[in-house]
């Protein structure tokens, strides 16, 4: 139990000054004349306890609440009110024994709560009253008037003061809540059930997308697998290949290194026959003179000269052979194609005279025929026949035009019905949109908003799937591009391995050049770049100094010659950067070079890396490059050193070197040309990739977006259905009216078009009709005609033309073939020929080099046979020696002689070599890009007992497949598991929904009958305390309270009957104030029987009572008050002499003051 301790206020009404009352258990009597304020007492308690009503408060608005100055006086800035409650038996959720609640309204009508000294909010505050059983609208509060009001109400309000006692609007509480349940279960389903049937289609439109996406996966995959198991097999082709040569060019490296063995033992024992010479000359020379010594020096000369040209004849024979046995099969392939050719000329003419003869034969078969008709009169009858197919075929003609004209019009009707209908459909969605109401109006406007947005999704839809095939035309393009580009680059990095590979082909230089030394730069030939035109003459001018290696200084140079020394590689020159000395070109050479007929210097010819400058002025000095041998021959053969287009060198010395050359490619120099089309390719290849990916980035982007644009389509439409559900499938007048308007013009068009055709028709049946009559009339004709013999022998002539032409037609297809044939031979022979024509060519360059070696053969000879007579002379003086000398120059000759045969074996060797080197590095590049290629397939399975064929026409076929499909919605394949989750899903949650439902009906049913049940309980135990209390009150009668509808207790309200003197019970209206005021009371105490309150305020209750009611109702409160709080607002006499405590209050100026005093 909780009871008012004391009331504080401040501003408040009357109460200008602090205004302190403490209030005591029991019976509390407030009293004062009338308009002192005694009634504030209540209204600053209503107030503090969070009364909203300012009118409850006897006040227009909340800022009147506060102290207005009075007459003479300042008004209030704000009024407070505190209260008090006791907390001793812990009512309150707060330790302290006492509870202070604060309320503070400004002058702007702004109201603060505090408890204990903390804001909180006015439901806060509420919360922790409404927990201690404390309301500012209770019952157990009693304001000026409310008596007369509560006898005054209908009968109804009655009825909800109980069902308020009795707690039944915990029951009706949870009877909307079940209500908006079931309201919200019910909306719930109907969009379940909305949102279902989009579903349902559309996983239809989507599973047709799915199954679209399967079957392109299904050949993605064997494409793919297609794929990976052609590159397979090519892989493993190219691997086996790539191992026979690698073992090839182990096998030439293993034969060039045995006979470069057997070299260096020659040399070595030449070597040693030439230091024997030397010492056989060295003592010559002390014994001879020195004419004798130019002289040998000469015979060795020309010996040497006589080798080689020897060597280079039997090379030249051995050309000349293979020419002579290549042209001899040459010309046997022609002789047998032309063999061939003629045979197939033959066969031609032999089919040409067969059709001239089948044509004879036709010929005279036709007049057979003509004849046979004409004996048997078939003309009359052909002449009918071909009559009746034309009317046949003008009947079909007509027929067809006639049901095409009727499917027109079955379309129009169809057409005006399907727009008749649309037309009805719309007038009602306008009537039904004119009835809407004005609360609709959001969702009409949410729904026109819906479409809006739903045509421009399709319209982005529509230009995204036309930017995707945009994307996807551009993509195979640049691909298609790329691999151009990357073929293109593989060839000539193929061609710049060539290069390379010529340029290094020493063993010593690529021994030094594989080892990776810091220091070492490369070849003169790889550190040059010349273009193709100069290419044949600056290799020539560079000569043996093109394959030089350039070192940084001449300790790297000195630890290279250590290494090829320590593996006996060979011998190679090195030039250190740092020791060469620049070569200064003299004015001299510049005028050459800039003379008619000069290209220039050989040195401004190639492009090089600047810190290689003195490099290559070491090797081509001044050379001067000119157009050819006239050009340097009118410059001045000896002014210095020139060398022509084609390769032919003049010296400063005046020697002249040239003649026949045979391309060697340009192999020595790197040529700009391939370094500048890598490079360009290079470039080309980095843009079409960064075209490519940024190609699949917007292509995969637009595919994105299609898919969001999509998923927002399929929410729009199922909002908008829904909506139109609801609202109907109006929901834009204006748009509807201009539709309907649209509509009636369409159909009045087409109601036009629909006459002009049924007249159409009429007029092509009239002539239907007669074209048929016709033809039963060329019919009559032809059956008085017929006879079957007749037609029997027509018949075989027939079938006998046929068979000539089957027999033309077979002859004119082989006719054809033949053409075709001898059309292939004749472009092989032509081919043929143009190979011979070159091999003759060949064959007189060799032939007049052959010549020309014999002819230096034998003048070599005749020279060397006069040398060594004179020599013999000499030898006769010193036989000897000479004898010892000549064994050993012999010696010498015969080993030269091998190591020029093992020279050109090696170079026989190391040409096959470097083939396979270059096979080799080809078949390497095929082998690491197949393998690099595969690298993505590697997780992919493999066919097995495919072929390459078999694997490239199931490629073509699945990819011709591919593209037929078109574009696919590839995320069709995830969008549709999701979705068929959510319809799953959906379709749960609406069974669930469904029980849902049943529940809260259940539920509903349950809290009615409750519901009924609790009121019966309190209105029983209320009607007879009401009826206890009420005969303590009055000595003249008793009242009872009455239900008007016991069958339907919540339709009805509650009556109050009072019976006085007489038998008869008369309404409350019937009575007078003090009786009306005894019944209130009555009831007021009947409620506290039935649910007690800490405390009561009761405001002038006994304004209406005489003397001895009062001294009634004053008994009653004191009675009451032992169990309860009483505060009572009163001028009665008989209430006061009741009271435990007084409080009187008194008005000064306009402002209120209490005292109070304990009677006992």
């Amino acid at each position: 139990m909780t009871v008012i301790t004391k009331l504080k206020c401040r501003g408040f009404k009357s109460f200008a000054k602090n205004v302190e009352v403490n209030f005591l258990p029991g019976f509390n009597c407030v009293m004062g004349p009338n308009g002192f304020g005694k009634s504030n007492v209540i209204d600053a308690i209503c107030f503090v306890l969070g009364k909203s009503s300012a009118k409850g408060l006897r006040a227009e608005k909340s800022a009147n609440l506060i102290y207005n100055g009075g007459k003479k006086g300042k008004g209030a800035s704000e009024a407070e009110v505190s209260i008090y409650f006791d907390n001793s038996k812990k009512i309150f959720p707060y330790d302290e024994k006492e509870v202070k609640f604060t309320r503070i309204v400004k002058k702007t009508g702004n109201s603060k709560y505090m408890i204990n000294g903390k804001t909180l909010t006015r439901q806060q505050t509420v919360d922790v009253l409404r927990a201690a059983k404390i309301d500012p609208d209770g019952h157990n509060i009693v304001l000026q008037g409310d008596v007369i009001r509560f006898m005054d109400m209908k009968s109804n309000d009655r009825r909800e003061i109980i069902e308020d006692i009795a707690g039944i609007s915990v029951f009706e509480e949870k009877k909307n809540k079940a209500m908006n349940e079931l309201n919200k279960v019910q909306e719930r389903l109907n969009e379940a059930e909305i949102i279902l049937t989009e579903r349902e289609k559309t996983l239809k439109d989507l599973k047709k997308d799915r199954d679209q996406a399967l079957e392109y996966k299904n050949l993605e995959k064997n494409v793919e697998r297609n794929k990976a198991t052609k590159i397979n097999l090519i892989l493993k082709d190219k691997k086996e290949s790539l191992d026979g040569v690698e073992k090839k060019f182990v096998e030439h490296e293993e034969n060039i290194k045995k006979i470069q063995e057997s070299i260096d033992s020659l040399r070595k024992d030449i070597q040693e026959k030439k230091n024997e010479i030397s010492a056989i000359n060295e003592e010559l020379n002390e014994k001879g003179d020195k004419k004798q010594r130019e002289l040998a020096s000469e015979i060795e000369k020309l010996k040497t000269e006589i080798i080689q040209d020897s060597s280079r004849k039997d090379v030249v024979d051995n050309e000349l052979r293979k020419l002579k046995e290549r042209k001899k099969s040459l010309e046997s392939s022609l002789k047998e194609h032309g063999k061939k050719v003629k045979d197939l000329q033959n066969n031609k003419e032999r089919i040409r005279k067969e059709n001239l003869s089948l044509k004879g034969n036709e010929e005279k078969l036709k007049s057979k025929i003509d004849n046979y008709k004409q004996k048997h009169g078939i003309i009359e009858k052909d002449d009918i026949s071909m009559s009746i197919e034309a009317l046949d075929q003008q009947i079909e003609d007509m027929q067809r035009k006639t049901l095409e004209s009727e499917e027109d019009k079955q379309q129009l009707v169809r057409k005006i019905d399907r727009l008749e209908y649309e037309l009805e459909t719309i007038e009602k969605d306008i009537d039904k949109i004119n009835t809407l109401k004005k609360e609709d109006a959001d969702k009409i406007n949410k729904l026109r908003s819906n479409r809006n947005e739903f045509k421009e999704i399709t319209k982005l839809l529509s230009n995204s799937l036309n930017e995707s095939a945009v994307f996807s035309t551009q993509l195979s393009s640049a691909r298609t591009k790329l691999m151009d580009s990357n073929e293109s680059l593989a060839r000539l990095k193929t061609q710049s391995i060539r290069i390379r590979e010529m340029s290094a082909g020493d063993v010593a230089v690529k021994k030094i050049l594989s080892m990776n030394i810091p220091g070492v730069f490369g070849t003169v030939g790889e550190l040059g770049q010349v273009s193709k035109d100069y290419a044949l003459a600056l290799e020539v001018a560079a000569g043996p100094r093109m394959r030089s290696l350039v070192v940084s200084n001449d300790q790297v140079a000195a630890k290279c010659i250590n290494i090829l020394k320590e593996s006996r590689s060979g011998v190679v020159t090195f030039l250190p950067l740092n020791k060469l000395k620049e070569r200064k070109i003299s004015e001299e050479e510049k005028r050459m070079a800039k003379s008619n007929g000069a290209h220039g210097l050989a040195i401004d010819l190639v492009k090089y890396d600047a810190k290689f400058r003195n490099v290559f002025k070491y090797v081509f000095s001044g050379t001067v490059v000119v157009s050819d041998l006239a050009v340097a021959r009118q410059l001045g053969v000896g002014r210095g050193r020139m060398i022509s287009m084609a390769g032919d060198l003049v010296e400063v010395s005046g020697a002249m070197v040239g003649g026949y050359r045979r391309k060697s490619g340009g192999l020595g120099f790197q040529q700009k040309e391939v370094n500048q089309d890598m490079s360009g390719l290079e470039k080309d290849i980095a843009r079409l990739q960064n075209t490519v990916s940024m190609l699949e980035g917007k292509k995969t982007e637009n595919e994105e977006i299609i898919v969001r644009v999509r998923e927002r389509k399929a929410v729009l439409e199922a909002e908008i259905k829904a909506a139109e559900v609801k609202i109907g499938s109006g929901g834009d007048i204006k748009e509807l009216n201009s539709i309907k308007k649209e509509l009636k013009i369409e159909i009045k068009e087409l109601s036009v078009g629909l006459k002009d055709l049924e007249k159409e028709n009429k007029i092509k049946g009239s002539e239907l009709i007669k074209l048929k009559g016709q033809r039963q009339k060329e019919m009559s004709k032809l059956s008085k005609l017929n006879s079957s013999e007749i037609n029997k022998s027509l018949e075989s002539f027939e079938e006998a033309k046929q068979k000539l032409k089957e027999q033309w037609i077979k002859n004119d297809s082989e006719f054809n073939s033949i053409d075709k044939e001898i059309a292939l031979y004749d472009n092989e022979n032509n081919k043929t020929i143009q190979i011979l024509r070159d091999g003759e060519k060949e064959f007189d360059e060799f032939s007049l080099e052959l010549k020309g070696l014999i002819e230096d053969l034998t003048g070599n000879k005749d020279i060397l046979k006069i040398k060594e007579v004179n020599q013999r002379k000499f030898y006769a003086v010193y036989n000897s020696l000479f004898n010892k000398r000549a064994q050993c120059e012999k010696f010498i000759i015969k080993k030269d002689t091998d190591v020029i045969r093992s020279e050109e074996r090696v170079r026989s060797v190391e040409g096959k070599r470097n083939e396979y080197s270059i096979k080799k590095a080809i078949l390497s590049g095929e082998v690491e890009g197949l393998e690099k290629e595969f690298e993505q397939y590697k997780e992919v399975q493999l066919r097995r007992g495919m072929n390459l064929g078999d694997l490239e026409i199931e490629i073509r076929d699945f990819e011709n497949m591919l593209r037929k499909l078109g574009n696919v919605n590839l995320r069709s394949l995830e969008i549709y598991d999701k979705v068929y989750e959510e319809y799953k899903g959906l379709i749960e949650k609406f069974d669930k929904l469904k029980l849902e439902k049943e529940d809260v009906l259940k539920l509903m049913f349950e809290i009615e009958s409750r519901k009924q049940e609790t009121f019966m309980k309190t209105f029983n135990l209320l009607e007879r305390n009401f009826k206890e209390i009420f005969a303590s009150l009055s000595t003249k009668g008793d009242a009872e309270l009455v239900i008007e509808n016991p069958e339907n207790l919540f339709e009805g309200g509650i009556d109050i009957r009072v019976r006085l003197a007489s038998n008869k019970y008369i309404d409350v209206k019937g009575l007078s104030g003090g009786e009306k005021t005894l019944v209130a009371v009555a009831f007021l105490f009947a409620v506290q029987e039935f649910e007690p309150s800490w405390f009561y305020l009761l405001d002038e209750i006994d304004a209406a009572l005489d003397k001895k009611n009062s001294e009634l109702l004053s008994k009653l409160i004191a009675k009451y008050s032992t169990g309860a709080q009483y505060i009572v607002i009163t001028h009665n006499d008989a209430i006061i002499s009741e009271s435990e405590t007084l409080y009187g209050v008194t008005m000064q100026d306009g402002v209120s003051k209490v005292m109070s005093m304990r009677v006992k």
